[in-house]
């Protein structure tokens, strides 16, 4: 599988992004022979700098990379004490994301895109399971972001972290709608020992069913 990496960045880019080059050279606008900068203009360049590098930070960290077909977790979901199948309605579908468990080897793009937070790298949809639940998640589950290389490596960025595993039993199979019925769970996979994740899927808490029965 290959993902498209984006095209190299010019000199002027990344004149403008580190500061080498200003708006005003760069564009030549906002200016006169005698010096005195318009602010109306002035604004308008900043707001034309800014906007280019923020295209370059998300161009900087990251490169195509070809991804063998791989398996890179199992788990399994279960249903909490008190639940059975019997209390699933047709349709359903069970979500579920990875994450790495902390920030510091997300690429600083990737990371800006997110607020701060690592991004899911995986992330499947199973229709109508039965509990307890056996899953995989393998290439075709990366995302975008999941499936990105730092330059200098042939590597997802995140091979080799642990990670947190979400899932969710939507009542009517829709990820956009969140129902207060909705079954949730989170589960831990350690990188080093490479067990199944396992997650225990339970009713959302009082604070969670007040948010989702507004939507």
């Amino acid at each position: 599988m290959t993902f498209h990496h984006h095209n190299p960045i010019s000199f002027l880019l990344l004149g403008l992004l580190f500061g080498c080059i200003t708006p005003a050279c760069a564009f030549n606008i906002g200016g006169s022979r005698s010096g005195v900068v318009n602010p109306i203009e002035l604004s308008r360049r900043d707001v034309l700098s800014k906007s280019i590098a923020s295209a370059v930070l998300i161009s900087l960290p990251t490169k195509a990379v070809s991804i063998e077909s791989t398996t890179f977790l199992s788990g399994i979901a279960s249903l909490q004490t008190g639940l059975s199948n019997d209390n699933i309605e047709s349709g359903a579908a069970l979500y579920v994301t990875c994450r790495p468990n902390r920030p510091d080897n997300v690429p600083r793009a990737i990371l800006d895109g997110s607020r701060g937070k690592p991004p899911p790298v995986l992330a499947a949809r199973f229709e109508n399971p039965q509990f307890p639940f056996e899953f995989t998640l393998t290439t075709d589950n990366l995302t975008p972001e999941g499936a990105s290389a730092v330059e200098g490596s042939d590597n997802i960025w995140w091979s080799g972290e642990d990670l947190i595993v979400s899932a969710r039993l939507d009542s009517d199979g829709v990820a956009a709608t969140r129902d207060p019925n909705d079954l949730v769970g989170r589960g831990f996979y350690s990188s080093k020992t490479q067990d199944a994740a396992m997650i225990e899927l339970q009713g959302r808490g009082m604070f969670g069913k007040a948010v989702t029965s507004k939507k």
